[in-house]
């Protein structure tokens, strides 16, 4: 039986140097606090404006096996922030002369897909059609363990494309695989190598790694997913075979500051390659960044969920501010953390956390009334089951989520932070499962 940790440290923030900024920590502390007591955040966050001195907050537990606060120095799995590092590295050789991003890919990878005519943009872009790695059965029936990278890049050979390339927008990990692959084709040097030789160590970061299977690394902190109302369970994150090129750096706050502070100010890429990355494609998206507006500032950055661990950077280019949050708790509370905190910093209200009361009476009874697939529209659908005494949730191929119980007879996942609620029509028979609040909440319907 998986054991349960609980979560009994409150918000205990440090600031790491004195900064410009530090008048802003017990605001910051304010509205981010309550997601610490609720269990929901543990971790770093990084904020710099400019050239000046960043601030650095610390909150909860880096190890709760062994009462260790958080520190500034931490170092997390920032899962999907590592796709603009996949993407400068493809620019790099661009610059190189070495590929160009609009190269069909079989022209470095003969082997993969030779009759689709998708381009490296196409995979930058999420435009290739190319499958998401967490769709494929070797990473379900190994738990995202078994099989190396070679082995993920032949499954995604395998699989039939989703569309055709260029036809449409659909987010993809297996893209960013086949990106990681190109890199060391075109370089003659493995992907991690690659990363360490042209942007970490000229940049100085120090903390940043494509991950390896060391036992132990200084600072390195592990990752936890919420279980049940209050409590966390150790959490093991996938393989590095399926999250290369798409989610497996480890960094720390500080570095992820130096490398937006050299991303936008110049020191990596020339205009016209910075200028590719930051274009907007369609869907908010550029290359392996999302661009996009908050509180009516531009923004560039990426958000991050992996198994045991949440992030988010966002770089606010006319104030150029950025913000940097790196969580060993897996929760989407995530957003609304980054949000607060830039609302701190730009001085904009918003409104607190909603409460949250959860049912005190364990699931100790069949609920296969609920127990069933609801489809969200083509392609999209939600697979609720039982395991014991936890109701799950899990969408198309993904990881579960864990719904808990709340005394209004709604549901909330900690991990997705988002409420849910059955619809009953006046037979008592569930028709609906609608994800979230308000009037244009995602209704997904009942599947025979």
């Amino acid at each position: 039986m998986q054991a349960l940790i609980l979560v009994t440290c409150i918000a205990s923030p440090v600031a790491a140097e004195r900064s410009p900024l530090s008048e802003l920590a017990p605001e910051i502390d304010r509205v981010v606090s309550p997601y610490v007591v609720a269990g929901d955040f543990m971790g770093v966050i990084g904020i710099q404006r400019d050239d000046e001195s960043p601030l650095f907050l610390s909150y909860g537990l880096a190890s709760i096996e062994l009462a260790s606060r958080h520190r500034a120095e931490g170092i997390f799995l920032v899962g999907s922030i590592s796709k603009q590092f996949t993407a400068a590295a493809i620019l790099l050789l661009e610059q190189e002369g070495k590929l160009k991003t609009s190269d069909y890919v079989r022209l470095y990878l003969p082997e993969f897909k030779p009759d689709a005519s998708i381009t490296i943009e196409h995979l930058l872009t999420h435009q290739s059609g190319v499958a998401d790695v967490y769709s494929l059965r070797r990473y379900r029936d190994t738990g995202g363990q078994g099989g190396s990278f070679d082995d993920i890049l032949g499954d995604l050979n395998d699989l039939e494309l989703t569309h055709r390339a260029g036809s449409a927008y659909a987010y993809s990990n297996g893209g960013y695989a086949v990106l990681a692959a190109i890199v060391e084709r075109a370089s003659g040097m493995s992907y991690g190598d690659f990363l360490q030789d042209r942007i970490f160590l000229p940049l100085g970061m120090t903390s940043t790694t494509h991950d390896d299977p060391v036992p132990a690394v200084s600072n390195r902190v592990p990752g936890y997913d919420p279980w049940g109302a209050r409590a966390l369970t150790a959490a093991t994150s996938p393989s590095v075979a399926y999250t290369t090129g798409s989610g497996s750096l480890w960094s720390s706050a500080a570095d992820l500051l130096t490398w937006n502070n050299a991303l936008h100010g110049g020191r990596l890429l020339t205009r016209q390659s910075y200028s590719k990355l930051a274009h907007d494609y369609g869907h908010a998206y550029g290359y392996g960044v999302s661009v996009f507006k908050r509180f009516g500032r531009d923004v560039i950055g990426h958000d991050g969920r992996i198994t045991g661990y949440a992030s988010d950077v966002a770089r606010y280019l006319d104030e150029r501010v950025t913000v940097v949050v790196l969580s060993n708790v897996q929760s989407v509370a995530r957003d609304e953390i980054r949000r607060s905190v830039a609302a701190v910093v730009f001085g904009e209200i918003i409104d607190p956390p909603d409460d949250r009361v959860f049912s005190d009476k364990a699931l100790d009874r069949p609920v296969t009334d609920l127990v069933r697939v609801y489809s969200f529209g083509p392609g999209f659908d939600v697979t609720i089951s039982q395991q014991g005494h936890r109701l799950l949730a899990r969408a198309n191929e993904g990881g579960e989520s864990e719904l808990v119980p709340m005394t209004d007879g709604s549901w909330f996942s900690r991990m997705l932070y988002a409420s849910v609620r059955f619809e009953r029509e006046e037979s008592g028979f569930v028709s609906r499962l609608i994800w979230g609040r308000g009037a244009n909440a995602p209704v997904g319907n009942r599947k025979n």
